[in-house]
């Protein structure tokens, strides 16, 4: 692995400004200077400032508005853009996934004990969304809210009409497609979907692509 990647994996950087701390010779790799484009792997001692690597630790938190088209990964699939093509800090982890056709609330941080609690199905937070249908609602149809769909539990906690196109989602799981898949059982065809809440955290008035510094304890 390339230095600049490894620093911007590791530290709150991101691998434009890792190259400006090698440039400023104030890496080093096993006590020599790292120089541009030199590879390292783990059993590599790696510096910034004297300091190791491995011990340098501030947790960062933050919500971010993902936008339609991008795929949560650190890594390419494809022609598609990732999240870190729009947030240059890859030594973020994410919670909450969403797929590349949905949009809307992400929790990001180098934390990952932080972002393992929100997100475990065990502690219940609940995540609600927007979604909105291509053909108008018919409110006296009755909709099966928990199904079973090859072999996995699906389950939606509430639905709630807000107008002829779109529903409020709650759920306390995150299945993958949970929300598509119980939609598509009811035979009910999604335009949009928008995560706008994850427990206390709300995407409020974030634009697209934004990243927003929050407090863990909000």
């Amino acid at each position: 692995m390339r230095i600049n990647k490894y620093l911007a994996l590791n530290l709150p950087t991101s691998r434009r400004k890792a190259d400006l701390l090698i440039e400023e010779s104030k890496v080093t790799i096993n006590n020599l200077p790292a120089k541009p484009g030199m590879n390292v792997s783990d059993i590599d001692e790696i510096k910034v400032d004297g300091r190791k690597v491995s011990q340098i630790k501030e947790y960062e938190y933050y919500a971010f508005y993902k936008p339609k088209g991008y795929i949560c990964s650190h890594v390419k699939q494809g022609k598609a853009p990732t999240i870190y093509d729009i947030v240059e800090y890859e030594y973020l982890k994410f919670g909450g996934r969403l797929d590349k056709d949905s949009e809307g609330l992400m929790l990001l941080s180098n934390d990952g004990e932080w972002l393992n609690t929100i997100f475990s199905s065990k502690n219940k937070f609940v995540k609600k969304y927007i979604v909105t249908v291509k053909e108008k609602i018919n409110r006296s149809k009755k909709l099966r809210l928990s199904i079973y769909d090859k072999g996995e539990h699906l389950k939606i906690n509430k639905l709630k009409v807000l107008n002829d196109f779109k529903y409020e989602v709650s759920l306390t799981s995150g299945k993958n497609h949970e929300i598509r898949r119980v939609f598509q059982f009811n035979k009910i065809k999604i335009k949009n979907l928008k995560r706008v809440q994850i427990g206390n955290y709300k995407i409020g008035k974030l634009s697209k692509g934004e990243l927003f510094i929050i407090k863990p304890n909000e």
